[in-house]
C-alpha cells in the first residue's frame, strides 16, 4: 500500500501525520477544509479541499486520490464534525471501495467513559458523546477500521514514549506528534484491524497496575 489520505491535515495532529507518512514512503493527500491559509503540505504531499460535513466533497477527494488508507484526525470547533464528519468519511470510504480506515476519537468515548473523570465529562461530555456516535457508526460498516482514543493532547516536543493499549482504563497525555507516529505505524499493521486502542504517553500513564499494551507490528517488546 502506498496512497494515503489524511482528513484534518491542517490540524494539530493531522499535519504531523502528513509529514511522518510522507517520510515513511507514503504518497500523501492532505485533505483540508480550505486551501487558502492551510499549512503547507510536506514534500511530495498534495492538498485537496474537503468539507467533511459535505459528503460529496469527501467523496470527490477519495475519487481523486484513490487511497489505500484513510486517516481521520478531524475534530474541534463544530461538534458536528466529531459526529457527522467522521460518519461522512466512513460512508464515503464504503462507496469508494477504500477498506482501511483509522479514526482518532478520544479517551472518554464508548466503554472508556466509565473510567473518565467527572471533570472531563463536565467539560467535554457532549463532544465525547458525538465522537461515540461516530465510533458506533464506523464500527458497524464493512471496513477494516481501527479506532484510536488518545488521552489529553499536548503540543511540544515528542519524546517517543507514545504507546497503545487494549485497555479502556488507562489515563494520561500524549503529544500530537507522538500520536501521529502511532497512527502512521498502524497504517501498515493489519493486526490492528477491528480494534479500539487507547493512546497515552507511557511517562504520564495512570490507571490500572496491569494495563494491556498493544504493540504495533514490528515494535520491539
Amino acid at each position: 500500500m502506498s496512497q494515503m489520505v489524511v482528513f484534518g491535515a491542517s490540524g494539530r495532529t493531522g499535519r504531523h501525520v502528513c509529514e511522518l507518512a510522507a517520510g515513511a514512503g507514503w504518497t500523501v493527500t492532505a485533505a483540508v477544509r480550505r486551501l487558502e491559509g492551510a499549512a503547507p503540505a510536506p514534500d511530495h504531499a498534495a492538498r485537496l479541499a474537503a468539507d467533511v460535513l459535505d459528503p460529496a466533497s469527501v467523496g470527490a477527494v477519495l475519487a481523486a486520490a484513490k487511497p489505500d488508507v484513510v486517516i481521520s484526525a478531524i475534530g474541534g470547533g463544530d461538534i458536528r464534525v466529531d459526529d457527522e464528519g467522521v460518519r461522512n468519511i466512513a460512508d464515503a470510504c464504503v462507496v469508494a471501495g477504500v477498506r482501511r480506515v483509522i479514526v482518532v476519537t478520544s479517551l472518554g468515548c464508548g466503554a472508556s467513559r466509565t473510567y473518565a473523570s467527572e471533570r472531563l465529562l463536565a467539560a467535554i461530555g457532549e463532544v465525547l458523546a458525538a465522537k461515540t456516535r461516530a465510533e458506533t457508526h464506523l464500527t458497524a460498516l464493512p471496513l477494516e477500521w481501527t479506532v484510536v482514543r488518545p488521552g489529553g493532547l499536548i503540543d511540544g516536543e515528542p519524546n517517543g514514549a507514545g504507546a497503545l493499549f487494549e485497555d479502556d482504563r488507562v489515563h494520561g497525555r500524549i503529544t500530537c506528534r507522538d500520536l501521529a507516529a502511532l497512527l502512521v505505524a498502524l497504517a501498515r499493521d493489519d493486526d490492528a484491524i477491528g480494534m479500539v486502542l487507547s493512546a497515552v504517553d507511557e511517562a504520564s500513564l495512570s490507571g490500572p497496575n496491569d494495563p494491556v499494551r498493544y504493540r504495533v507490528r514490528g515494535e520491539a517488546a
